[in-house]
């Protein structure tokens, strides 16, 4: 904890700051290495204040550590962070633009009476949580176990006339008896035609003889989260099913051979891109190749064609190209990579 505090204050001095509050409960969670709701984190080399009510102040007491102060807030939080900041003398308080509504924005100015400036700030603690520690390394490599063990399972329950949302169910079923609190997000199951929908709403679709099935899961574990996509078949496959399978596997293959310190992202994204565009699918690989994931399911970094900033080891991403043909079909292989010092890990085992 101290130097992840650290770190922020070092910026707070580049930036000219005397504070920070944090909103995001992803930052909130980093920087006092437990799983925060429904609190706010007032961070300054003065002090460090963690605001939260009453139904959370006994788990903050058990596992705030000594650097950071609990404060019970009973009434509006905001007039508790606005006379808290003045009464440790903070002239220029940074919030997180991105994460604090403006309504309460509003309130927090409201009761500092002028007194402190309230500047926005962006990324600043997300552009550190890029580059994961040890400990970080170690949750996302069991979550990503677990949702390996959970495609292992459920194939023996992909049958036909069972449907989509009952898939989804059932991983829900198997991860949670597995150590996860919950899925990563909202478990994507598309049989048939629905795969060609990228982020298709698992529904009352029955899974039919001689289609595939992608699957899209990501768990939950002690706060870091896992992704990957599978395409699974019933049946015989279709000769074109086939061939675009293999596409978008060659294609993520030469992507993650690309993956080493130092590689510009675009390029990553580039080399699988055209791959796909070379086999004649240009117009249907329609999303970027990549993204981080740790805290959140989607954070920093993004592989993609607008992203020049270099792979740093540490750096915990997907790479996912994927084919939809409207009406027809969808692929995605979605596999997680952890970049090391000497080029990369795919930590979700072998490309299948």
């Amino acid at each position: 904890m101290s130097s992840r505090l650290n770190n922020i204050y070092s910026q707070l001095k580049q930036r000219g700051l005397d504070g920070l509050l944090v909103s995001l409960p992803a930052n909130i969670s980093y920087l006092t290495e437990f799983l925060s709701r429904d609190s706010f984190l007032l961070v300054s080399e003065k002090e460090n204040i963690y605001f939260t009510d009453s139904r959370y102040t006994e788990e903050a007491k058990a596992n705030l550590g000594g650097k950071i102060k609990l404060k019970k807030c009973n009434g509006s939080v905001f007039k508790w962070i606005a006379e808290t900041s003045l009464a440790l003398g903070l002239k220029k308080l940074g919030f997180e633009e991105r994460h604090l509504a403006f309504a309460e924005f509003t309130k927090i100015k409201e009761h500092t009476n002028g007194c402190l400036e309230l500047i926005p700030i962006h990324s600043l603690i997300e552009d550190k949580r890029q580059v994961k520690d040890a400990q970080e390394i170690k949750k996302i490599k069991q979550a990503t176990q677990i949702t390996a063990l959970a495609f292992e399972y459920i194939k023996k329950f992909l049958v036909c006339g069972v449907r989509e949302i009952e898939v989804a169910a059932e991983f829900e079923r198997f991860i949670r008896y597995h150590g996860c609190s919950a899925s990563a997000f909202d478990i994507i199951v598309a049989s048939g035609p629905n795969s060609s929908q990228p982020h298709h709403l698992s529904g009352q679709r029955k899974l039919k003889n001689n289609e595939l099935v992608l699957i899209d899961l990501g768990v939950n574990y002690q706060g870091y989260k896992s992704d990957l996509t599978r395409v699974l078949f019933l049946g015989k496959i279709m000769v074109l099913v086939r061939k675009v399978y293999d596409i978008v596997r060659r294609a993520q293959e030469l992507a993650i051979k690309r993956v080493r310190p130092g590689a510009e992202m675009a390029a990553i994204d580039k080399v699988a891109r055209e791959y796909i565009a070379s086999k004649g699918y240009a117009g249907y690989f329609t999303h970027n190749l990549g993204h981080g994931l740790g805290l959140e399911v989607h954070e920093d970094p993004h592989i993609s064609s607008n992203e020049a900033s270099a792979v740093k080891p540490g750096m915990v991403f997907t790479i996912e190209p994927g084919i939809y043909l409207p009406g027809k079909f969808g692929i995605r292989i979605e596999d997680m990579i952890l970049v090391t010092n000497r080029g990369c890990e795919v930590l979700s085992g072998a490309i299948n």
